[in-house]
C-alpha cells in the first residue's frame, strides 16, 4: 500500500471592501476547474470572465470613490498607467502583487485624506 502525500493548496488572499477574494496560481485553478463536461467548462469560464470583470469593476469604483485619477493611482501604487486601464477595463487579469499595490495605495490615500 502507497501513502501519497497531500499537496496544500498554495493561494493569497485580498481584501476588497469588505469582501475576500482568493487568488490561486493558474496551475491549480485549471487542475480545479477541469471538467469533462463542457457545459460545465463553459460556465465556469464565464463566471471566471464575469469574476475578472468585477474586479476590474470593484476597483475602477473605488479608485473614482477616492477621487483618483488614473494617472495618480499609477503613479502611488508604482504601476503604469497603461496597466492601470487595462486592469480596469477587464482587457487583463492582474497578478496579487499589483491588486495589492492598487488596493494599498487607494488605503493609504484615502488614509491621508
Amino acid at each position: 500500500m502507497s501513502i501519497m502525500k497531500k499537496e496544500k493548496t498554495a493561494y493569497q488572499r485580498v481584501r476588497l471592501d469588505g469582501k475576500w477574494y482568493v487568488i490561486v496560481e493558474e496551475k491549480e485553478f485549471r487542475a480545479l476547474t477541469q471538467s469533462t463536461n463542457s457545459k460545465a467548462k463553459n460556465d465556469i469560464l464565464d463566471a471566471l470572465n464575469i469574476s475578472n470583470q468585477r474586479l476590474a469593476d470593484r476597483l475602477l469604483q473605488r479608485r473614482q470613490h477616492a477621487e483618483l485619477s488614473q494617472k495618480n493611482l499609477a503613479e502611488l501604487a508604482g504601476v503604469r498607467v497603461e496597466t492601470l486601464n487595462r486592469i480596469e477595463k477587464g482587457r487583463t487579469t492582474p497578478d496579487f502583487k499589483t491588486i495589492r499595490k492598487l488596493v494599498n495605495a487607494i488605503n493609504e490615500y484615502n488614509e491621508s485624506r
